[in-house]
């Protein structure tokens, strides 16, 4: 029996034909080549385009919109400064008055 086998595997050893194992395995490694060459590929596209759709866009627009509303608070922050030096200005003026009106 031992001769019966041995013959069985130098026949599968060299056999030009392929074996039900061996076609699944070239089974298994074609569809690894397809999932890594294609579907990763496009799940990759897929998700950056929804990554951008999703969060890069929205964020431009909102720095789009609100980006001319903060320089208009640096024009704010300066009118502030210029309203309160004018604010200061009267307060001592109207100081200067009344000091004068309460020794006249």
């Amino acid at each position: 029996m031992m001769s019966n086998e041995r013959t069985l595997l130098n026949q599968l050893i060299k056999s030009k034909t392929d074996t039900v194992g061996s076609e699944i395995l070239k089974e298994i490694e074609g569809n690894d080549e397809y999932i890594k060459d294609v579907q990763l590929k496009k799940l990759k596209e897929l998700h950056d385009k929804k990554f951008k759709e999703k969060g890069v866009t929205p964020l431009i627009r909102l720095y789009e919109k609100y980006n001319a509303c903060a320089l208009n608070d640096g024009d704010l922050q300066n009118w502030a400064e210029l309203i309160d030096r004018d604010i200061r200005i009267l307060e001592g003026t109207i100081k200067i008055l009344e000091d004068e009106s309460n020794e006249g």
